[in-house]
């Protein structure tokens, strides 16, 4: 059976030592994919950030992420110790973090404070250097865009990323009505609607694939 790297839920970047900048992923998702792959007899780790629901699930090793630092300590140790064959990167990371953290409790005192954020490392770029020839599933989510520009972003992560396949979601859609776009090197695509479909969706994809290197 295949070993399984899922990475859900929200990530959060300290501004002191009681505030941090976070996102509104749930983690449900990543919920979903885990138990899919678990109902296959998978062996999985799963990387969860810290506030989103835990997959619930006996026997597999999940490790809680609280921010960039935490998730690249955590897949570092897992591909040094572990051949990973799949790949599912669905976690919400945060693409900006404080600069400057500051010393203990800002003082609530003043009237305004100026924030500056500086990009984060793309956690995304360095999964295909640790496993070559894993079945890799990376996620992007837009704002607003049309169907073909929404696929363009997808297959633009992608190629740059060099994962076999991307899951896009529009932000406006991924309440109880979640709709995803599957698009693989082709752009060929295939559309799900809810999580639970979504999740069937993609496990039925990378099996399919992986069953064809294997």
């Amino acid at each position: 059976m295949p070993k399984v790297l899922i990475t859900a839920g929200p990530m959060s970047e300290s501004i002191d030592s009681v505030r941090s900048i976070t996102n509104h992923s749930t983690g449900k998702l990543g919920q979903e994919i885990a138990q899919a792959f678990d109902a296959q007899g998978c062996e999985i780790f799963y990387l969860r950030g810290r506030g989103g629901v835990a997959p619930g699930l006996a026997g597999i090793t999940e490790i809680e992420i609280t921010d960039i630092n935490s998730l690249q300590s955590a897949i570092g140790n897992i591909f040094e110790n572990h051949h990973i064959d799949i790949i599912i990167h669905a976690m919400a990371v945060s693409d900006y973090r404080p600069k400057v953290k500051f010393d203990g409790k800002i003082s609530s005192d003043a009237e305004e404070i100026t924030l500056v954020l500086e990009k984060t490392p793309k956690i995304i770029s360095l999964f295909r250097g640790l496993a070559p020839k894993a079945v890799f599933v990376g996620f992007k989510l837009v704002t607003g865009l049309t169907y073909e520009g929404m696929l363009d972003k997808a297959h633009g992560l992608l190629t740059k990323n060099r994962c076999d396949f991307v899951l896009v979601n529009d932000s406006g859609k991924i309440g109880a009505d979640h709709t995803g776009w599957l698009v693989d090197i082709n752009r060929n695509v295939t559309e799900f609607k809810g999580k639970a479909e979504i999740a069937e969706g993609i496990v039925r994809e990378v099996w399919h694939k992986w069953t064809k290197l294997t």
